[in-house]
């Protein structure tokens, strides 16, 4: 698949858009499985050393994180959220939804063949009520090296499960694409951007997304997350591609090579040749990783 005219005009124009079913279950569910099972492990090993009283086995995925979470204690609910939130999701399920052709094919028709699977990721697992998952307004730029502030970078926003504005879903301010990259500052748990410190804006956009399909972003436009109001987990991807041959922000961490007509020899063909650009890091999607 690829955008009409009228998507990439909004998406170039506006620095936003919202695709709709992009994505089949089938290329979720080995990802979510990975997350099932991770959390699984680690609500038995405390559970066995008692510091969780309740196991929820039956619980759904958009929920059973959250279950085990109020039932922990302090220590323990933080290592849980740490099974899904972060960097460390190096694993066939992460990688497999990264290249996925749907993604690809539309990286490729706003930048071209030579794609990049950026090294700055993140699985979210924004759990109810909960006040390090939510965002303040920010830049993804704001986050990166000045070296890349001229580099056209596709930033995905992926939802795991429906993710309704009550869930906690993202809110952009259209046109913001075009500010500079603007300083940002630690605003509670984040870098981020004060109200005051921003250029005037005419509106804020809700992005409600449904499983299966996507936000898209530029990487200086500006957005935010809002609190999640359910019971449910609000579990997501932020996944970004840029054109292999450009600065990424992030010259101490490799990404892998995605697509290439230049150097098909290049293109990591699976998790393992990702793993390999990080000798001797065993962090992935552990059960135990904090």
């Amino acid at each position: 698949m690829t955008l009409s005219e009228a998507q990439l005009a909004q998406y170039m124009d506006e620095g936003y858009l919202v695709v709709e079913d992009l994505l089949n279950a089938s290329v979720l569910a080995p990802l979510i499985s990975e997350f099932e099972a991770a959390i699984d492990t680690k609500a038995r090993a405390l559970y066995a050393a008692g510091q969780l009283s309740q196991l929820h086995e039956d619980a759904p995925f958009e929920t059973r994180l959250a279950l085990l979470y109020a039932d922990a204690e302090e220590e323990a609910a933080q290592a849980l959220w740490h099974v899904g939130q972060g960097k460390h999701h190096k694993t066939a399920g992460m990688f497999a939804v990264w290249t996925c052709p749907a993604l690809l094919d539309i990286v490729e028709q706003v930048i071209g063949p030579e794609i990049l699977a950026h090294p700055q990721f993140n699985s979210r697992a924004k759990l109810p009520d909960h006040e390090q998952t939510v965002v303040p307004w920010h830049q993804d730029m704001g986050y990166l090296q000045p070296d890349a502030d001229d580099t056209f970078m596709v930033n995905f926003w992926i939802p795991l499960v429906d993710a309704p504005m009550e869930t906690g879903a993202m809110q952009v301010i259209p046109g913001s694409h075009r500010w500079q990259t603007l300083p940002h500052e630690r605003i509670g748990f984040y870098d981020g951007l004060h109200e005051e410190d921003m250029p005037d804006y005419a509106r804020v956009v809700d992005c409600p997304v449904y499983r299966g399909g996507v936000l898209m972003i530029q990487s200086r436009t500006v957005h935010r997350s809002v609190v999640n109001s359910t019971e449910r987990v609000r579990w997501s991807l932020d996944l970004r591609y840029c054109d292999r041959r450009k600065p990424t922000g992030r010259p101490d961490i490799p990404g892998f090579v995605a697509r290439s007509a230049e150097r098909p020899d290049s293109v990591a063909q699976s998790a393992q040749d990702w793993l390999r650009l990080f000798p001797g890091d065993s962090a992935r999607l552990d059960p135990h990783a904090r």
